[in-house]
């Protein structure tokens, strides 16, 4: 796919939506008069005037409504700073006769210029991201790791493993004047020695005494993008350099639990049901009926069903030769247990007060009832319709079910419920991945982006997740259910929706690293991806939804709890939208066009995915995974910095990070260049 600034464009629209929320007539009246002023403080103003007049708004808000005006004015407090918060990604607010209207221009209405878009969106991020800096927590960890103390390995703060770019500078103009390519090459192993390390709870750093997370974290607060933890599973990642004492930072990365929709992964991968049908109508084989009917009765056999079948809900025959009318009463039960569970919910809830709980005990839960039910409809109603063909007898009769549009829909149906078991076992995405200075000058970020690659990762994930029990899955079966971790497939986006640096051509030819030459290991560009977040919504604006939706006939209807459904925070503001009468959708889609990437890790990563294979067959021979890395670093410092340090202004690039005191380190959080403090409210 072809990704230019024309095409981008070209899928970038103005949009206008009503703003109106629903509040009494005195607060109607002061969120009116508090739009009028937005507008004339805004008019003609640039980006940075606009960022400062909007920070010093939301900053008079919470205050003007904390303390005991706070009560009576959390509608104002909420639809003001979600104003703000809206504002500050780049909406505009229109009033045309007393009736508010919010308008986002596109993009690329008034520019071509490629660094005015990225701008635009860093921007976007930025706010987020200084507002957690300013919090008092985050400042005193910061200047904490950038005070001296005495470890056990001797005075260290997060400056020790931080390197010199002066000094690095130095060493590589000495190995410039040298005319053999093979010698360059040999140098640049001893300047730059790459080694990947696992970010573990309560580690401590070999070389410095600092804890690995600590050191990860601060790091991690120079992204652009605000810091938060990882749901799910996950695997921070540290890329040091043993070449000078210290043992200095490279780059650093995390994998996280992969998105559950992402439309041109899913196709691409085969998870799409109209690309599956397409895979199988082509190839005909009959080890595709056999593997729907496998999937069908395994996916049956795992749902607990003792109490039901106590309750007379359900009995064996109606599994064996399931009903419409059967199938119309547990769609119906499942909704009932819903509304059960919102009244009660914390008895699902998986924490210390619950850890008694058996999973049989778990799974009779309201929460789990409801969800067992629905699921149960979904399965039997696809088995109703496949018993009606013999498909799985003969290819002439599979061929012959695929002609039929109803077994098609049936089998599209199937094939996104294997991909819920899948995408949590077989697949993480790269959440965080790139480089800090001086590194990032030498295109650090390509390197720690193939490193992910390595069978360093793939059998960390493997150790680590081997005895790891499926909460959600164990809890619908009543029993302890483990699914084999084995890493076949990252995923990830760009930060910006183009010119994409740092994933654009990286491909690792596998006979590099002793594997088989018809084989590379690439970051595939797969499409656009634009959907729904919260990045762009403040702490104060979360918090409030949560008072506002509290008040909603008296309870809380999204709770937090591990199992009712995904991102709990984006089901809370929609909530708070819809008791406005907001529109929630255009509010939370957060128009942060990206790229999307695939990065296959074994040949058969789609039929793996899909449940067809369970062996997956790695690019990398996953034997001696440390030297396998080493070989990784080698082909970047062949492919990428060989040539890099030829160009006299990345180098001075690279001097220009320095430890000598005042220090001037790219590395370093700018805590210096963030905004004004705002008071958050506190329930």
């Amino acid at each position: 796919m072809e990704c230019t600034i024309e095409n981008f464009y070209q899928l970038m629209k103005s949009e206008i939506i009503g703003f109106d929320p629903r509040l009494n007539k005195k607060h109607k009246l002061e969120f009116l008069k508090f739009c009028k002023k937005l507008s004339v403080r805004l008019k003609k103003k640039g980006s940075q005037e606009r960022f400062n007049i909007l920070s010093e708004e939301k900053e008079l808000v919470n205050k003007k409504y904390s303390g005991k005006h706070f009560h009576a004015n959390t509608d104002l407090a909420f639809v003001e700073n979600l104003l703000i918060d809206l504002m500050l990604q780049d909406w505009d607010v229109k009033i045309n006769k007393n009736k508010v209207q919010i308008e986002l221009q596109a993009i690329g209405e008034k520019s071509t210029d490629i660094n005015e878009v990225k701008s635009k969106t860093r921007r976007r991020h930025l706010f987020a991201r200084d507002v957690q800096l300013n919090s008092a927590s985050v400042r005193d960890f910061i200047r904490s790791m950038e005070k001296k103390r005495l470890t056990k390995d001797g005075w260290h703060s997060i400056f020790s493993v931080m390197r010199d770019g002066g000094n690095l500078s130095k060493h590589l103009q000495d190995i410039i004047s040298i005319t053999d390519d093979d010698r360059k090459i040999e140098l640049l192993k001893l300047a730059v020695k790459p080694y990947i390390q696992v970010v573990e709870p309560g580690k401590i750093c070999s070389e410095t005494g600092l804890m690995l997370s600590d050191i990860w974290r601060y790091f991690r607060h120079t992204w652009v993008n605000e810091y938060k933890s990882l749901p799910g599973r996950s695997i921070s990642i540290l890329v040091r350099d043993a070449a000078v004492a210290g043992h200095p930072v490279i780059g650093i990365a995390a994998l996280g639990s992969s998105v559950a929709q992402q439309t041109c992964r899913d196709r691409w991968i085969g998870w799409e049901g109209n690309t599956f049908l397409e895979k199988i109508k082509h190839e005909s084989n009959l080890k595709y009926a056999k593997w729907i009917d496998s999937s069908l009765h395994q996916m049956l056999d795992e749902i607990y069903l003792k109490d039901f079948l106590k309750e007379k809900i359900i009995n064996r025959s109606d599994i064996k030769n399931p009903t419409k009318e059967r199938i119309v009463d547990l769609k119906k039960l499942s909704g009932y247990y819903k509304v059960k569970h919102i009244n009660n919910p914390h008895s699902a809830k998986f924490s210390a007060e619950n850890s008694n709980l058996s999973w049989s005990q778990r799974a009779e839960t309201f929460l789990f009832k409801s969800k067992r039910t629905a699921l149960l409809a979904e399965l039997l109603e696809i088995k109703m319709i496949l018993k009606n063909y013999e498909f799985v007898k003969s290819k002439k009769k599979f061929e012959s079910a695929l002609a039929q549009k109803i077994f098609c829909d049936a089998i599209q149906k199937l094939v996104r419920k294997v991909k819920a078991i899948h995408v949590g076992i077989n697949m993480m995405d790269i959440i965080v991945c790139g480089s800090i200075a001086p590194y990032n000058h030498l295109l650090g970020g390509k390197l720690v982006c193939l490193l992910l690659t390595s069978p360093e990762i793939t059998k960390y994930y493997g150790e680590k997740y081997k005895d790891a029990i499926s909460l959600i899955a164990s809890s619908m079966s009543g029993k302890p259910i483990k699914r084999k971790p084995q890493l076949v497939l990252l995923g990830t986006t760009s930060l910006y929706g183009i010119g994409s640096s740092q994933y654009n051509r990286i491909k690792l030819p596998v006979d590099e690293i002793e594997g088989d030459n018809k084989f590379n290991i690439e970051y595939k560009e797969l499409g656009f991806s634009e959907g729904f977040g919260s990045f762009h919504f403040s702490n104060d604006t979360t918090s409030l939804a949560d008072a506002v939706i509290g008040r909603e006939n008296g309870r809380v209807r999204v709770n937090s709890i591990f199992g009712e459904g995904s991102n709990p925070l984006i089901r809370k503001l929609r909530d708070a939208f819809d008791f406005f009468g907001l529109d929630s959708d255009p509010i939370l889609k957060h128009r942060n066009r990206r790229i999307v990437y695939g990065v296959a890790l074994a040949e058969n990563f789609g039929e793996l995915l899909l449940g067809l294979s369970n062996t997956p067959k790695y690019f990398i021979h996953q034997a001696r995974p440390q030297i396998k890395t080493q070989m990784i670093a080698n082909y970047w410092i062949k492919r990428w910095l060989l040539k890099r340090i030829n160009n006299s202004e990345v180098l001075i690039k690279v001097a220009s990070h320095s430890l000598s005191y005042p220090i001037s380190h790219g590395a370093r959080v700018p805590l210096n260049q963030v905004i004004s403090s705002q008071p958050s409210f506190d329930f």
